[in-house]
């Protein structure tokens, strides 16, 4: 692969993208991580017809539940992508492959425990509705576009906002905190690594697709937050108590839900299994 290959990171400045851009300049990629509002159809192209790229992978969204309660969380994760898609109809070269980020919580409410790509989309919230119908307008391009839509579940690390579960409880564990305000800590998931996340999307980068591909991000095995909660003690040696907080348990919990991975591994075999979810604690623990 040549020098001249560009992929535009929209978002680079998220909490995935300070992972991914590395990784991809690091596999020989010229990133562009122009900023732009993806709200804005105009500033959109204007940019894609600036930087040109081979690839385009789109981080930007309003992810964190709570955060998306209006019509906000529909502009930015549904016609932002549209917008990015409709951009890339005015290149002169199609780009070789667009990496637009969904989300597991498309899968939303479902009988079984383990969802592959497969299972039929039942959102339950506003963030899972506005993934979901970004989807479906991503396909309405697919006959024109080399779309790749991932479905990352739960991942966390260094840097991760501390209002998401993860990096709350280790912010607490390494403060030395006595007490911890939580919803309900008997739910299952699918929990992976920052870093791991950023080389998987590398990974796809370069896979060859034709019209859409969507591709589960996931770890493919169940953890609990009480299982968390006890990693942290071994790493830590620290002992809190958790408080049962009635306003952070969510109606709709879903009490046990992971990823099917076969599919990232059979389109990335050069993928590195994921590290043990202890590790990823560790590591976070031990930041400064």
């Amino acid at each position: 692969m040549g020098h001249t290959q560009t992929v535009w990171v929209i978002g680079a400045n998220s909490f995935t993208g300070k992972y991914l851009v590395p990784a991809l300049q690091k596999s020989a990629y010229r990133v562009a991580t122009t900023h732009v509002d993806i709200t804005h159809a105009q500033a959109v192209e204007k940019a894609m017809l600036d930087i040109q790229p081979q690839y385009v992978i789109n981080l930007a969204a309003i992810s964190f539940v709570p955060d998306g309660e209006d019509e906000s969380i529909y502009a930015v994760n549904t016609f932002g992508p549209q917008n990015i898609l409709s951009a890339c109809l005015k290149l002169p070269h199609s780009p070789k492959n667009i990496i637009l980020a969904s989300s597991a919580n498309v899968y939303g409410v479902q009988v079984r425990e383990q969802m592959d790509e497969a299972c039929f989309p039942n959102p339950v919230n506003h963030y899972g509705c506005s993934k979901w119908s970004m989807e479906q307008i991503a396909k309405t391009y697919s006959d024109r576009l080399p779309i790749t839509i991932t479905r990352p579940f739960n991942y966390t690390g260094r840097g991760q906002d501390i209002k998401f579960l993860v990096p709350k409880i280790v912010e607490h564990f390494k403060h030395k905190a006595e007490t911890i305000k939580l919803g309900n800590i008997d739910v299952w998931r699918d929990f992976s690594d920052v870093r791991w996340i950023a080389q998987a999307y590398t990974k796809l980068l370069s896979t060859s697709n034709q019209g859409l591909n969507t591709v589960n991000l996931c770890s493919g095995k169940l953890l609990s937050i009480r299982d968390i909660i006890e990693l942290l003690q071994q790493i830590t040696g620290h002992t809190l108590k958790v408080e049962t907080d009635s306003s952070l348990v969510r109606q709709a919990d879903i009490k046990r839900q992971y990823g099917d991975n076969q599919k990232l591994f059979s389109l990335t075999p050069k993928l590195l299994v994921p590290v043990e979810f202890k590790e990823t604690l560790k590591w976070m623990v031990h930041s400064r």
